[in-house]
């Protein structure tokens, strides 16, 4: 053959990663970035509980699934895991504002396409609480704590 005859074949371009492919990380990559963004804005015994609260329990449940793959369905069965373990709605309470701090945070940095799971889901705090509050005074304070301080970027003593 000579080389006339020969045609070249094109190379194909690897794509480089974009923006909107970051948006298709696990739910335990978004707990390891919320960790670090957050440990200087939360307060070291708000930071402990979310740390016990994700590497116990909402690690465990959600783990490597997508988190435009989580829905309130999925949701809704991590809370009848919980119940079935024998937690507390109080903890299990606790443990969904963790979820949804996570899920807000994921939000604001557009790696969730809908901030639904970053907000209560009202039917199932009915179904939680019953007619019982769920908070002590000291959890609802430690509570407004965290909040202030995530939007004010402040750590109170």
């Amino acid at each position: 053959m000579n080389k006339s005859s020969t045609k070249a074949i094109p190379k194909k371009s690897t794509p480089l990663p974009t923006a909107s492919h970051e948006k298709t990380i696990s739910f335990n990559e978004l707990a390891l970035r919320y960790l670090a963004s957050h440990q200087p804005l939360l307060s070291e015994s708000i930071f402990n509980t979310r740390i016990a609260h994700l590497s116990e329990l909402l690690m465990a449940f959600f783990g490597l699934q997508l988190l435009n793959d989580i829905r309130p369905e999925r949701l809704e069965k991590f809370i009848y895991v919980l119940e079935g373990k024998g937690l507390q709605p109080r903890k299990i309470q606790s443990c969904l504002v963790t979820f949804r701090a996570c899920m807000k945070y994921a939000y604001d940095q557009k790696w969730l396409m809908d901030s639904a799971l970053s907000k209560p889901l009202l039917h199932m705090n009915e179904q939680l609480l019953g007619d019982h509050s769920f908070m002590t005074s000291d959890e609802y304070q430690n509570l407004f704590q965290d909040l202030v301080q995530e939007v004010t970027h402040q750590t109170f003593h």
